[in-house]
């Protein structure tokens, strides 16, 4: 028995698209505030693309925004995410950022299933995160210029940073130093590890940070006189392991899409 055939004359609802419709609302998305660097927020820019997570992005006053972060965001520093969460929740912190996403976006590739993993995950990330407070950021204020207190809004900065500064060759020694400790103690940490990412068998967010953090010093422009120190062998001698696993990440597609950001950011 064949089944019946609709009436000819039964309307045939409108296409809709917000994209064409202005009577239509588009989606809130969340709003993400960011410098036009690689920093802290460029993991999370990765780790939103790898998960599909969305958001506008708002640059901040003085980048072509109006947002003036020292006096809107929760710690007066960036990044900072506006969640669509009801109760109008801002997150003003990398570390809190990317826990949120993870938990918005469970079954992401980045995001560690297995209680080692997910440890491990968090060892590597707060590695990469304390070598950036104590290499990275440092760094910043040297090839930016910026050695005025409190500029950050959020920690103090060292005088010696100012490149015309009596002591500032001897800063940057204490500070190729300390580059050159953590990255062979990074470097022993896989190795022992034994697996193909930071925390296990599986990509996770944690190396999306070890692939910032190391191409930051190998791809950007600020880094060439610090990349050029070491000669021939270059700042990540005797750390093949970690320049093989940041390579892995820079071949991952949504990854590599966005890649240009290293030879267009100055730090």
């Amino acid at each position: 028995m064949s089944a019946p055939i609709a009436p000819m004359n039964e309307p045939v609802p409108p296409v809709t698209d917000p994209a064409t419709d202005p009577a239509i609302a588009a989606p809130v998305k969340p709003k993400f505030v960011y410098l036009p660097v690689v920093g802290r927020g460029e993991q999370i820019i990765l780790l939103a693309a790898e998960h599909g997570y969305e958001f506008e992005f708002v640059p901040p006053a003085g980048f072509g925004g109006e947002y003036v972060w020292a006096e809107k965001a929760v710690h007066g520093t960036l990044p900072s995410l506006e969640t669509t969460e009801e109760d109008g929740l801002v997150l003003s912190d990398s570390g809190s950022i990317i826990a949120y996403i993870l938990e918005k976006t469970p079954e992401g590739p980045a995001n560690p299933k297995a209680l080692r993993s997910r440890v491990l995950a968090r060892d590597t990330w707060q590695f990469c995160h304390d070598y950036y407070n104590h290499f990275l950021s440092p760094m910043h204020d040297t090839i930016m210029n910026h050695a005025e207190a409190h500029w950050r809004q959020g920690r103090n900065t060292d005088p010696r940073a100012a490149p015309t500064h009596e002591l500032n060759a001897a800063y940057l020694g204490e500070l190729k130093t300390y580059h050159t400790q953590r990255m062979n103690r990074l470097e022993k940490k896989l190795v022992a590890q034994g697996t193909p990412y930071s925390a296990g068998q599986d990509f996770t967010y944690a190396d999306i940070f070890v692939y910032t953090c190391v191409y930051t010093v190998l791809k950007t422009k600020g880094f060439t006189a610090f990349r050029e120190s070491f000669g021939e062998a270059g700042p990540f001698e005797g750390c093949p392991t970690l320049l093989a696993l940041a390579a892995k990440v820079a071949e991952r597609e949504k990854i590599k899409a966005l890649a240009g950001k290293f030879d267009q950011a100055p730090v």
